[in-house]
């Protein structure tokens, strides 16, 4: 199998718990999978549309609830499970070792719980306000927030490289010659909305957001332990997906 045609079905096993198989991957193309993270994304958007679609004649709030709940059960959680154990740590740490040992722990503590209460109330709001144009959110929201942390890991680096029980540490290794390709998705995502009828503000203003939550978010996480991990990785995701409904429904 051509190697990048690997790359896309281990970014589907790394996502997703779809039953793609592959097993084995080399060692490599954990190094390539992020190239194809706005791609999972992007169907992962479809498919939560479909249900949307599928729903119509039920109220918005219904319809947003079961396609958000279909698409944490298809992602078994894997970005809100970063969200709540970055919130317990950076909440509840005091200094760098603190903060990476509370990420260690698979518990759920007050601000975790909290995080993923707050941040799924905000998305279901935010798709009701969206109303007919939440297929878009769902495809937008979905494919341009996974590319953010590519990006990032592209510009900051990695606090956890050397930690062996680290489950993103192979990816990680992403650096700026995918941030670039991953860029490049964004562009043709962003031109692909625009020729579809998004307004040329909703794609600035989404594009402001992701831009904010990397570069605020960013700044935060290197000062408090000096670069990245696998949950602050999946924080980027959820808070950039936030952004992006809210220009949005700003526009």
């Amino acid at each position: 199998m051509p190697f990048w045609l690997v790359s896309l079905r281990a970014s589907l096993t790394f996502l997703t718990r779809i039953p793609v198989g592959g097993f084995p991957y080399p060692q490599k193309t954990w190094e390539w999978i992020s190239v194809w993270f706005p791609l999972v994304g992007l169907f992962l958007g479809a498919l939560q549309a479909g249900i949307w679609w599928a729903l119509d004649g039920h109220s918005d709030l219904t319809r947003a609830l079961i396609a958000v709940t279909i698409g944490v059960l298809v992602t078994g959680g894997f970005h809100e499970d970063g969200l709540s154990d970055s919130a317990d740590a950076l909440g509840g740490g005091y200094d760098r070792a603190s903060v990476l040992r509370i990420l260690k722990d698979s518990r759920i503590g007050a601000f975790g719980a909290l995080a993923l209460i707050l941040a799924l109330m905000l998305k279901l709001s935010l798709l009701v306000d969206l109303g007919p144009m939440a297929p878009i959110g769902f495809l937008l929201g979905q494919s341009l927030s996974r590319a953010v942390p590519v990006m990032q890991l592209g510009v900051q680096s990695y606090a956890r490289r050397d930690d062996p029980d680290s489950k993103s540490r192979d990816v990680a290794r992403s650096g700026r010659p995918q941030a670039v390709i991953v860029a490049l998705w964004v562009v043709v995502l962003m031109f692909g909305a625009f020729r579809f009828g998004v307004s040329s503000e909703a794609l600035i203003g989404s594009f402001f957001a992701m831009l904010c939550v990397s570069v605020v978010f960013g700044w935060y996480v290197q000062r408090r332990v000096g670069g990245l991990t696998g949950d602050f990785m999946g924080t980027i995701q959820q808070l950039a997906e936030l952004g992006i409904l809210f220009a949005l429904v700003s526009a």
